[in-house]
């Protein structure tokens, strides 16, 4: 359902549908004007259109899959966000290296597991990181992670070496 709204010098038309009229303190002001009604009847004609609600495209899964689009246009001509966002991926590998590596190696509970964990996610975004023809953001901060996480843990050997 849609509400067709015309203005012209005459007055302002109201429809809802194809036969309704709508009162006309119900639509107060003219699509981009900050008049009251009675002056804006004399401007030119101009058409404002309302959608139901069911129409309009704001459910949730429209807004994720436009996350993408939004996150290139957000890195796009920055490279100031793409450094910063490099850098809190590095220091957050950083972190979690740390984490798991004191977590774990305190225990020495799974500790063989994790670490076959830790090489393994390093192999695999290397190998995409590598062979990709063009890096995407994804990629740029899968790897920034992993470079945190190689060297929190050569921090680790030099701190248990030391």
């Amino acid at each position: 359902m849609s509400v067709r709204t015309t203005f012209t010098a005459q007055g302002c038309h109201s429809y809802v549908g194809r036969h309704s009229t709508l009162p006309y303190s119900a639509i107060p002001f003219v699509a981009g004007s900050t008049k009251a009604p009675a002056q804006a009847s004399r401007q030119p004609q101009q058409v404002l259109q309302v959608s139901a609600r069911g129409s309009r495209q704001t459910r949730l899964a429209t807004k994720i899959t436009t996350i993408p689009r939004r996150v290139d246009l957000y890195f796009s001509d920055r490279p100031l966000r793409r450094a910063m966002w490099a850098g809190i991926a590095f220091f957050s590998g950083y972190y979690c290296a740390n984490t798991v590596s004191l977590s774990f190696g305190a225990l020495a509970i799974n500790d063989v597991v994790a670490a076959a964990l830790t090489v393994a996610f390093c192999e695999v975004v290397s190998a995409q990181y590598y062979s990709a023809a063009k890096v995407t953001l994804k990629l740029l901060f899968a790897n920034c992670f992993k470079i945190g996480i190689i060297c929190a843990l050569i921090a680790d050997a030099f701190k248990l070496g030391g």
